[in-house]
Order: structure tokens, then sequence, then C-alpha cells
């Protein structure tokens, strides 16, 4: 299953309902951006991103504007070189870098909250609690309903942490990085607690790569606790790529 760029799970919002999410308090207080980004003052030359000119602004704008009247915007905003491509190509980069600075993917997880329910109302418990940590009423037409909208967007911010956890593992295991027992552990329990996270909202791919790459883990820890080796070093690190070898060969990514 695809997932859907956070880049255009942001547009989307946007498109659904203006207000969404950049004049919404709590995602304001959450991302420190008090409106849309792309808002500027050309006689001050001031921007709401700081690191954009006011031409930049203007391009994003362009390009926002232009997502919105689209037939199909998730074509649109996926397209390559076009009149607006500077603004697309500028909104998917600050999206980017600043993801990691607004630390949502730390609120994208699991808690102790709700320990006695089944997956089908843990999924909803933990849609409705994460909607209103992101948006507050905002995110609710009654109680209790998602914004239908809202709802795509968390998806996304969840499948975002999949992707994420992925490419952890391959700066993990680079030829220059410091591999640890400690660090392998550390991962493995962030591993499972997204397989549950994301088993939940049925994204069947995802799910299954990320217990393929659970399966290397353990395998990792198992060789390591059979065989000790002194971690950082040269015959550690060719522990894991026999490990990680093997488990290729044997089918489990």
């Amino acid at each position: 299953m695809p997932t859907t760029p956070l880049s255009f799970a942001l547009i989307q919002l946007w498109i659904a309902d203006p207000a969404l999410p950049w004049s919404n308090p709590v995602w304001q207080s959450l991302t420190h951006i008090p409106g849309d980004p792309w808002a500027y003052d050309r006689g001050r030359s001031v921007t709401q991103v700081a690191e954009w000119t006011v031409d930049k602004a203007q391009a994003v704008e362009a390009f926002m504007n232009n997502c919105r009247i689209a037939e199909n915007p998730t074509e649109y905003a996926a397209k390559g070189k076009d009149k607006v491509h500077e603004g697309r190509t500028a909104w998917n980069a600050w999206v980017k870098t600043s993801w990691a600075k607004w630390n949502i993917n730390k609120l994208c997880k699991i808690t102790d909250d709700f320990p006695t329910m089944e997956a089908a109302q843990l999924k909803h418990a933990m849609s409705v609690k994460l909607a209103d940590t992101l948006f507050g009423d905002d995110a609710f037409t009654d109680a209790t309903f998602i914004v239908p909208s809202i709802m795509t967007s968390i998806t996304a911010f969840i499948e975002k942490n999949g992707q994420e956890v992925e490419e952890q593992w391959l700066v993990m295991t680079a030829a220059n990085s410091k591999l640890t027992l400690v660090s392998i552990r550390a991962y493995l329990k962030k591993l499972e607690s997204l397989v549950a996270l994301i088993s939940l909202f049925n994204d069947q791919e995802m799910v299954e790569n990320l217990n393929a790459r659970r399966e290397q883990v353990n395998a990792i820890l198992s060789a390591a606790k059979k065989y000790p080796i002194e971690a950082e070093s040269t015959a550690f690190r060719q522990m894991i790529l026999w490990v990680l070898l093997i488990t290729l060969c044997s089918g489990a990514l």
C-alpha cells in the first residue's frame, strides 16, 4: 500500500478546510507556525518561514493554490518540472526538514492508557487521542467522530514512522556507524511498538516489512548472545553482516 507523503497530507488537510492545519491553535503550538507558511509581506520583505525569501514564499503560494484547483491534486502535487516547480520543491523540502523539529512522530505511538481494548477499539481510541493532541476540538464533528481529512492525515503521520524506522536501520548498519548491542535493543523496542501501532491501521505491506526487519534484529541479538563479541569491533560488524545475509537468503526480507 503506497503511503501518502507528509507534504501532500498537509496539502490535503488544507484543501479540505483552509483553516487546517495552519490556523489551528493546537497545531500552531506544536509547530510554532502562526498561520499559512507561505504568507508574506512584500512591502516589509517579511515571510512566515524565515528561510524563505518573499519570492520563494510567493512560489509556494502559487503551488498550493494550483493544488487546490487541480482536477487531481495527488498527481499535480507529484509532478516534475512545470511553472510551479520552484514552489513544489521548496514546500516538499521545508516539510521534510521541519517535521523532525516538530517532533510529531513522538506523539504517534501506542500508550498504556487502553490496556484491555481489542484491536478495533484500540485503533479508534488511539486515533481520537492523537487527533485531539494534534488539532484539539477542530478534529471532531462530535465528541468521538474524527473529521475524515484529519483521519487521513493521522494515518499518513503514522506511516511516516514506519519509513523513518527503516531509514534509521540503514544509518545504524552503514559502514562507518557505531553499532552496539544497546542501540540494537533500543531499535528493536521501537520497532516492536511501531509494528503494533501500524497493525491497527491495516497497512499489511508495511507490517510485513517491519516484521521481517524484526526477525533480522532478533537474529542478530541471538547470535550476539550465543557468540559474545566485543561491541563495535570488526568481528561484531562481520557477525551482523553475516546474520543479515543469512536472513536475506532465507527470505526474511
